[in-house]
């Protein structure tokens, strides 16, 4: 193997070993050069390899530091799933349905009278309806919003791709020190830089906010303020209306990703309700009421809604009519609300179970939230992680979340919605439990 591609394999294996975490800086090309007796030119080529399969990113005049894609990749990698008997606790999905009588019925209705419109492109008229339908379930958000200012997206992670599109004066964005892979993957290809803000029990704090409003040149954040992916935070009122006035005192734009809001019924308004004019909200239906509909809302603050007409040309050929169909079938017919009841019940039940075999550990967590943040007390996230696949149980350590270094909240989170029920959630909290 050529030298450079070793070095690359060496990286690769100290993120999956937890050696190399998410935001470590690697020596200089002339540092590593002289400690292997090469050529900078190979370890120039080596760290250019490694960018290229995104597990590193070289930031001029600071150096070259860990992405962590691997880490990130496993999330979803169905080849380290090989045993048969694993209990999956790593993928953030809703409680799945053994028999979804709800798709049947609603498929039939669709075929019965608006099925030959599902297979041409949607028309002007068809956007309004699909645009209503979302302002009334946005409205149970606490959102007043106008139809004609919401964008549908083929989910939200293709929302928050569209979002972070319009800000093309920035190659920096304020995010939580731990943030979801999606967000992640959005800024790698983009060649965006994430700024970690320090958080507390209740998300990002005021001041690693105001510090980002005062540094970053575009005064740009990405906040999830309710049930935080993957450490549940939430964020009360009162921290709310800081984190908008700080906004409001520097000018700064937030993009508010609140797909698990409909979740918490007791959640305070989003940012977006109470700083309308300078968030960019984002929500949808993946985390609430069925992941394979892929739709997502996008609402833009005043300022950027002229670019509307653009972002919504670009964006509508990408959700499928189908989806958008049956999405705003059940958003007017209540069978939306009902998964979501249904979902809110499943989630309340789980968490009982969580209750009972983790009481002892140091943990976080709600009643109405897909997943609970396990701060391991032997070893770290990546040991962790390790014993738990041991023992049959695939968990996500902190490393496939770090936006960059430190953070002061690292843990491991377990996807309690992921078990196909509640005794595969037992079997797999039980194993957990025991490597404490």
């Amino acid at each position: 193997m050529p030298a450079y591609l070793a070095i690359v394999e060496e990286i690769a294996r100290g993120i999956r070993s937890g050696v190399l975490r998410a935001g470590d800086r690697l020596p200089t090309h002339r540092l590593l050069g002289d400690l292997l007796g090469l050529n900078v030119s190979t370890v120039t080529r080596a760290y250019h390899e490694a960018a290229r399969r995104g597990l590193v990113s070289g930031e001029t005049g600071r150096g070259t530091y860990v992405l962590a894609r691997a880490s990130e990749a496993r999330l979803f990698a169905l080849e380290q799933r090989p045993r048969v008997d694993l209990v999956d606790l790593s993928t953030n999905t809703p409680p799945l349905e053994q028999r979804d009588v709800d798709l049947a019925r609603s498929v039939a209705a669709i075929s019965a009278g608006e099925a030959a419109a599902t297979l041409h492109y949607l028309t002007p008229g068809d956007w309004l309806v699909h645009r209503a339908a979302a302002a009334g379930w946005l409205r149970s958000r606490g959102l007043d919003i106008d139809p004609r200012h919401i964008v549908v997206c083929a989910g939200a992670q293709h929302a928050l791709d569209v979002a972070i599109g319009l800000f093309g004066d920035t190659d920096a964005i304020g995010v939580e020190a731990f943030t979801y892979p999606g967000l992640k993957a959005v800024a790698r290809q983009r060649q965006l830089r994430l700024a970690p803000l320090a958080m507390d029990a209740q998300g990002v704090t005021p001041e690693a906010f105001e510090s980002a409003c005062r540094s970053l040149p575009g005064r740009l954040a990405i906040l999830s303020p309710t049930l935080h992916n993957p450490t549940t935070a939430t964020m009360g009122l009162a921290r709310r209306q800081a984190i908008v006035a700080i906004a409001r005192r520097h000018d700064a734009l937030i993009v508010e990703e609140d797909v698990y809001g409909l979740l918490a019924e007791d959640a305070p308004p989003p940012l977006a309700a109470l700083a309308p004019e300078r968030v960019c909200y984002i929500s949808g239906l993946s985390k609430t009421i069925a992941p394979g509909l892929r739709i997502g809302y996008l609402v833009l603050p005043l300022r950027l809604r002229e670019r509307l007409a653009d972002a919504e040309h670009h964006t509508s050929w990408y959700v499928s009519s189908l989806s958008a169909t049956l999405a705003t079938h059940w958003l007017n017919d209540g069978t939306a609300l009902e998964r979501l009841r249904r979902q809110r019940a499943e989630l309340a039940a789980r968490h009982r179970i969580v209750v009972d075999c983790l009481g002892g550990m140091d943990w976080a967590g709600r009643a109405d939230c897909p997943h609970v943040w396990l701060r391991p007390r032997r070893g770290d996230s990546a040991d962790f992680v390790a014993r738990a696949l041991a023992a049959g149980v695939a968990v996500a350590g902190d490393a496939a979340f770090a936006a960059g270094r430190g953070g002061g909240y690292a843990g491991v989170r377990i996807s309690i919605g992921a078990a196909v029920n509640r005794e595969q959630l037992r079997k797999g909290l039980t194993a957990l439990a025991a490597l404490e």
